[in-house]
């Protein structure tokens, strides 16, 4: 199966939004994360079981449908197909837009085994320009030092 490409033309176009449809997709970095940690400590299952358990925190639509394919998908292409497609389809623009790519590649990317700490201080905060990226990672660094703060690591 071979993946869909979106073209840097049409991508530019619609990835335009301004620093409070931005603001408004760091709340989508935290969830992300979140499902993040649950999948490498735990599995499929596991992020399965967190968003059955939070069905209001995880109700926006594009990212409920993404989570389910993330938990069903065979390979990564299927997820980035389906997932573009959809966004396509829907001729998402702006926040949207963007909140549906970073959706779709953190989940292609985590899928992919990829390193945490690379999807949420750089892959993520790539797709929010330079002159947001920084916000981006920020909201990453707050989530784990919450997750610090509820789970402290012993001392030995």
């Amino acid at each position: 199966m071979e993946s869909l490409t979106i073209n840097a033309e049409f991508f530019s176009q619609r990835v335009q939004c301004g620093r409070n449809d931005k603001q408004e997709c760091l709340r989508t970095i935290y969830l992300l994360a979140e499902v993040a940690y649950t999948f490498m400590q735990g599995s499929i299952r596991a992020v399965d079981s967190l968003i059955s358990s939070n069905t209001v925190k995880y109700s926006e639509v594009f990212l409920n449908r993404a989570l389910q394919l993330f938990i069903d998908a065979k390979n990564v292409d299927q997820i980035r197909t389906v997932a573009y497609n959809t966004i396509i389809a829907s001729n998402f623009i702006g926040q949207q837009f963007l909140n549906a790519v970073i959706i779709t590649e953190a989940l292609a990317a985590l899928y992919d085994h990829e390193d945490i700490d690379y999807i949420f201080n750089f892959l993520i905060p790539s797709y929010f320009g330079m002159d947001y990226e920084e916000n981006a990672r920020q909201a990453y660094r707050d989530f784990r030092t919450l997750k610090l703060q509820e789970h402290p690591v012993s001392e030995r």
